[in-house]
């Protein structure tokens, strides 16, 4: 049978283009990634919100394949609603999917803890109603935000068309020397081919909402086994 060390479960955005490739990509052949879909359209607040409507039935869809695991693979509708709504939302998935939940913002928080990020630059491809909700939900994490900046890309397919190379250097213009941490935020947003590069060229630690996303899962299924290529965060940290 196929993942006979893991079954992973995806809600993913209709829309979104990007967090499966990339999951399948990391992820060690052994572990295998199920998807079902949310409905949603546009890089918004009220698009987001909306979107949280189809939770329960894409859990329990999940669910019916005995996923190990059901991550909430959204950034934005993960924050949308603040910390108090990312531990009510992981709280829903559990009870509909019968599995073990995680959500991209919790894990991006959790990831950022871990490599010893306080001080963070955060590149994202949202309008800045957006940006404004993910500064308030990581610092209510604990987190400092030194700088939040945006594409301003209100098609939520068309994020998904940004090149790598774009993206990296989006990320290299936001980036402040002050920080000691680089996040890369939005799951259908191309990011694990720059990871890597970035982190070389600003010697600190560079997380994506993928990369969190599917540290958390690999967390979650008791994976320690390093995965080389696509940062610390998977290289060196996957045992904390």
């Amino acid at each position: 049978m196929y993942g006979q060390n893991g079954r992973i479960g995806l809600l993913v955005p209709s829309v979104n283009t990007v967090v499966e490739p990339e999951f399948s990509r990391m992820i060690p052949n052994s572990i295998n990634v199920y998807a079902a879909r949310m409905r949603n359209q546009r890089s918004d607040v009220d698009d987001s919100k909306a979107m949280l409507q189809h939770v329960e039935r894409a859990a329990d869809e999940l669910g019916s394949a005995h996923a190990d695991v059901i991550a909430f693979a959204c950034t934005a509708s993960s924050f949308v609603e603040g910390v108090e709504g990312e531990n009510d939302l992981r709280d829903r998935i559990e009870r509909a999917g019968e599995a073990k939940a995680v959500t991209t913002s919790g894990s991006v928080a959790g990831a950022l803890r871990t490599l010893g990020i306080q001080r963070v630059a955060v590149a994202t491809p949202y309008p800045d109603e957006l940006n404004v909700l993910e500064k308030q939900f990581l610092e209510d994490e604990g987190i400092e935000v030194l700088t939040i900046a945006g594409m301003d890309i209100v098609d939520a397919f068309s994020i998904g068309k940004v090149t790598p190379e774009e993206t990296y250097e989006f990320a290299r213009r936001v980036w402040r020397d002050d920080a000691d941490g680089l996040f890369i935020s939005c799951t259908n947003l191309r990011t694990i081919d720059v990871l890597a590069r970035l982190e070389a060229e600003l010697k600190v630690p560079v997380v994506s909402s993928n990369l969190a996303t599917c540290w958390g899962c690999l967390r979650a299924l008791g994976h320690q086994d390093p995965i080389d290529g696509y940062g610390s965060l998977l290289s060196e940290r996957l045992d904390a």
